[in-house]
């Protein structure tokens, strides 16, 4: 038993380590300075592992975080006991109708399997009058490098050099074949346009019954060659001295990010109102 208490203690603390804080920028900052001052409920759809989520609670009364990772949610409720998290998808939650004054949903819907049946899901738990905040990559100039589709395209053309690419780098990083298969890439990573947010919401619950009242298109070239750096330095180095290494990147995407670009932006986000 003693043995088991010191391997959990082991297991925590590396949770902390390995799972950094993040300060308040780009997308998170933009939905926290959209949000309304003093509601009850807010719900942060995809809250990964509550280092945005803490944010909130300036803003509400109750805040509420909801990711399919058990590991990401395992921690969060280890970190912040003041916020209500939970275990499940968008797609379906327990939530009554008409529970949240404000929902953030960052670089989420796009992982979404149903985006429709998450935004019908979203409508059902959002207050009238509501508002509900929405990220995603956007239909821009390079959103071809957008590195979380290489996988997707190379598995869906060419699966044979995927596996053996996905062998080789388990190999490096972890010096062993995997036995199994890599569940990965096997949903494209999409990026929305504006007409593409609103034929989705004349889809879905919120039909009719939306207004947009921000749009934000933002961020260029910066962000995404530091995220293709970044996955490619992770598979020689550690992670901790990639961190060290981008660092300057890190802080030029910030700035990059705020610079409106329009519709050549790699991201957007949108502030929208249900009816």
């Amino acid at each position: 038993m003693a043995d088991e208490h010191k391997q959990n203690i082991e297991n925590q603390t590396w949770d902390f380590k390995e799972f950094t804080e993040h300060d308040i920028t780009n997308r998170l900052k933009l939905s926290y300075n959209w949000l309304p001052e003093g509601i009850d409920n807010l719900l942060d759809g995809g809250c990964s592992y509550g280092y945005g989520t803490r944010f909130f609670r300036k803003k509400s009364k109750n805040v509420y975080g909801i990711d399919l990772n058990p590991k990401h949610i395992e921690i969060a409720v280890k970190r912040y006991t003041d916020i209500n998290f939970k275990c499940c998808s968008l797609e379906h939650t327990e939530f009554e109708s008409n529970f949240f004054d404000a929902i953030v949903i960052n670089d989420v819907l796009e992982h979404t399997h149903d985006k429709i049946q998450t935004l019908n899901e979203m409508h059902r738990i959002l207050k009238p009058g509501g508002t509900i905040i929405i990220s995603t990559p956007h239909k821009g100039l390079f959103t071809f490098l957008d590195p979380y589709n290489y996988g997707y395209y190379l598995r869906k053309c060419f699966p044979w050099l995927y596996k053996v690419m996905y062998k080789i780098i388990r190999l490096i990083k972890e010096r062993t074949i995997p036995k199994e298969f890599n569940p990965e890439h096997q949903e494209k990573h999409f990026h929305y346009s504006l007409r593409n947010y609103k034929k989705m919401l004349n889809q879905s619950g919120f039909s009719g019954n939306f207004i947009i009242e921000k749009v934000f298109r933002s961020g260029l070239l910066i962000e995404v060659f530091t995220m293709n750096l970044e996955s490619f330095l992770k598979i020689i180095i550690p992670m901790r001295i990639v961190r060290v290494i981008l660092k300057p990147f890190y802080w030029l995407s910030q700035i990059d990010y705020w610079i409106p670009y329009g519709k050549l932006a790699y991201n957007i986000a949108v502030k929208i109102i249900k009816k």
